[in-house]
């Protein structure tokens, strides 16, 4: 069914992005275990310090994307959360301009007049 054909894509997709970054982050560690008694710049060690960095932030992308990538695979999904955007954004908007209470007031130019007063 279609359900099950969004679903498959999801997840697959899912597996894809942590599959990748938990390779690369586990081959960066790997690299960082096997040359640490290795005599290093500090300039390589920075450089280093930040590939590893940079490979951990990538690491878990795929977890933390996961709204992205469903928004991003599934139509149906897609299509639920832009309805549920317009019908937040209609509230915010309409809802405070018709509720706005303040009162109009006249400024002349040695006073404040409030109407109705």
């Amino acid at each position: 069914t279609q359900v099950q054909h969004q679903l498959t894509r999801m997840v697959s997709a899912q597996t894809f992005f942590v599959i990748i970054g938990m390779i690369a982050y586990t081959a960066q560690t790997i690299y960082n275990l096997v040359t640490t008694s290795t005599l290093k710049s500090p300039l390589r060690q920075a450089q280093e310090n930040v590939a590893l960095t940079i490979t951990g932030v990538l690491a878990y992308t795929g977890y933390v994307f996961n709204f992205y990538i469903y928004i991003f695979v599934s139509p149906t999904l897609r299509k639920h959360f832009k309805e549920l955007i317009q019908k937040f954004l209609y509230y915010f908007t309409c809802h405070f301009i018709r509720n706005n209470r303040t009162q109009p007031a006249h400024i002349t130019q040695n006073n404040l007049q409030l109407d109705g007063k």
